[in-house]
């Protein structure tokens, strides 16, 4: 299932980000690679989420900057889109279609992985039973495995999830970290969360 998916580099120099005047994060200078999974845990309204939406070239931030670099070419952040898969808990599901439907959907404008089919998603998230179910009658811990799906299974080289486990119980969060496992090879991962079990899958932490 791993993608021949080209390398990205993300540097982030002296980013700040502010909402009014409350600073919520302060020059923040690193260096992210393909290959890597790297953690951010902080508190509630540390940051995490707005990191995040930064990363995915949908936030700006309000000084330094953020530079992308897709295998040897500087890759504009409005063209970033193209190459992000992304999930978090404000992101909405189409609760009129059904769970087979909304992942044939989102597909269809995200590639998949090599050798997944929308069905064979369907069966590694375990709901083939439920497939035909309309996403409102699904219950919250079957929700986030679409959506996670969503994300995971998208060939892009970089893949951002915010709080990946937050309605799942503990067999449902094994079944993500194998997944992840499965899915993370050669792309560029950021798990933001302060679940010690998302925490383990990284290589990396930092604290905001």
């Amino acid at each position: 299932m791993a993608a021949d998916l080209p390398s990205l580099k993300i540097d982030v120099k002296e980013v700040s980000k502010r909402f009014g005047r409350t600073w919520i994060i302060r020059q923040l200078s690193a260096e992210y690679t393909s290959g890597t999974i790297y953690g951010i845990r902080g508190r509630n309204g540390s940051g995490k989420s707005t990191l995040i939406r930064m990363l995915a070239g949908q936030l700006s931030p309000s000084r330094g900057s953020l530079r992308y670099t897709l295998g040897d070419h500087e890759l504009p952040v409005e063209d970033l889109y193209a190459y992000v898969s992304w999930t978090g808990p404000y992101f909405e599901l189409v609760e009129e279609l059904t769970v087979r439907e909304f992942l044939s959907f989102h597909f269809a404008m995200k590639p998949l992985l090599p050798g997944l089919t929308v069905d064979g998603v369907v069966e590694r998230i375990g709901l083939q039973h439920a497939a035909r179910y309309s996403l409102t009658d699904c219950s919250s811990g079957m929700r986030q495995r679409v959506l996670l799906a969503s994300a995971l299974y998208a060939a892009t080289p970089l893949l951002l999830l915010d709080e990946p486990t937050v309605t799942l119980d503990a067999s449902s969060a094994e079944w993500f970290l194998e997944e992840l496992h499965a899915c993370a090879t050669g792309r560029l991962t950021f798990i933001a969360s302060n679940d010690e079990r998302d925490l383990s899958a990284c290589d990396t932490i930092s604290s905001l």
